[in-house]
């Protein structure tokens, strides 16, 4: 992957909700929030790309209460998966 493919980030708060949001670096013009769906306008200090009524993609991480649930799922498969195949054989046949 080239140093050109990178994008460059920056977060700026909804001035309606207050919410976070991700937008290209070197965007300017009028965005839709992707929380409250209000428009707004963004002027970057250096504008490289000028864009009319841009739909924001937004990205929420991941909750840690959830990765912890899907880690201990996924563990309890892995443990499920290991006593079928490995566990009971040698119970049944004996050591």
């Amino acid at each position: 992957m080239s140093m050109s493919s990178f994008i460059i980030m920056v977060e700026i708060q909804c001035p309606h909700c207050h919410k976070n949001i991700e937008l290209e670096g070197g965007l300017s013009g009028l965005f839709d929030c992707p929380y409250c769906y209000k428009e707004f306008s963004w002027e970057n200090a250096k504008k490289t790309k000028q864009i009319s009524n841009h739909q924001i993609n937004h990205h929420e991480p991941m909750p840690l209460a959830f990765k912890i649930v899907f880690g201990m799922i996924a563990g309890l498969i892995l443990l499920v998966i290991f006593t079928i195949y490995v566990l009971i054989p040698i119970l049944y046949r004996g050591l």
